[in-house]
């Protein structure tokens, strides 16, 4: 096995109208302390000054290419990036415009990579992921993920729940190349869709310290939440938008993926517990399936006796 500093890592970023924050990222990317990084970036129709940033960090430094695109939303911008990645890279990671990477982010996600790796008799798809650290917009007030996980991430909880942030995403070859082919047509995250993939076919790693302020702001999906009041409205606004979602979701995986792969019967549990009234007395029971939060994994226990998700 090739030493650490010999593998490459290629970051993948996707950009659109970040003029504002995206100096700071690109430099706290330059700022890590792994010897082997480079960065891929999309622009995805942006109409401020992003690309003029993008031109003159990619002049200034041979490590840094881009180049522009249409509109194609988020996830589909990073699969296109993941289809245009260097292949001769050993990891990949994603990052966000607008955020703010801490020393040793790569290099801690790589040591637990490769740790990983050495477990297996042959080469599979991993991922790390971890938690982050919220921030203000101006990056004066932080505040550190409220949740812990209750139990070791994998499929059982993949199918059901995200814990796997974009952001915090590094993954191997093995899964670069694997996602490529089996890219989702459904409307399901990059982020998410590959932790489905590396806990079906390979391995997960979550860190639960953070290593990136993850920068809230106007435009920003998730807010910093400081009572659990606030905290319940929002997630209750985002299961609103994903109602019916989940047995949808498993289906495309097994569009996807096809059913000869050991852990079949647990996607095709997700995607068929609507058929009647057993299969959804089942899956409720089932501890084969499960949310991290206990008061969670109680509701959606409920939920999907219900046939709603």
């Amino acid at each position: 096995m090739c030493s650490l500093e010999q593998k490459k890592v290629q970051i993948l970023m996707s950009t659109y109208n970040g003029e504002k924050y995206l100096r700071e990222q690109i430099d706290s990317i330059l700022n890590q302390d792994y010897p082997e990084i480079s960065l891929l970036i999309r622009d995805d129709g942006s109409t401020d000054g992003t690309v003029d940033i993008l031109k003159e960090y990619a002049q200034k430094y041979r490590d840094i290419d881009y180049y522009v695109g249409e509109n194609l939303g988020v996830q589909n911008s990073f699969f296109d990036l993941m289809k245009r990645a260097d292949k001769r890279a050993y990891y990949y990671a994603f990052a966000d415009q607008d955020d703010v990477w801490l020393p040793g982010k790569i290099k801690r996600a790589i040591e637990l990579l490769e740790r990983e790796d050495e477990k297996k008799d042959k080469r599979k798809p991993l991922l790390y992921g971890g938690r982050v650290t919220y921030a203000s917009e101006n990056l004066e007030y932080t505040k550190e993920m409220i949740f812990h996980n209750r139990k070791d991430p994998g499929l059982g909880n993949a199918l059901v729940e995200n814990i796997f942030i974009g952001c915090t995403e590094v993954f191997n070859k093995e899964l670069l190349q694997l996602v490529i082919l089996h890219i989702p047509k459904c409307e399901i995250l990059h982020d998410w869709w590959l932790y489905l993939s590396a806990s079906c076919f390979g391995s997960v790693i979550y860190d639960q310290n953070s290593y990136l302020f993850y920068r809230q702001h106007l435009n920003n999906q998730v807010g910093i939440q400081n009572s659990w009041i606030k905290h319940w409205i929002v997630r209750k606004k985002r299961f609103g938008k994903r109602k019916n979602t989940l047995s949808d979701q498993a289906w495309e995986f097994i569009r996807v993926y096809g059913t000869q792969y050991e852990k079949y019967k647990i996607v095709a549990m997700v995607a068929e517990y609507k058929k009647d009234i057993k299969s959804r007395c089942y899956i409720s029971r089932s501890g084969q399936i499960y949310r991290q939060q206990r008061i969670d994994d109680i509701i959606y226990r409920i939920l999907f006796l219900l046939g709603v998700l």
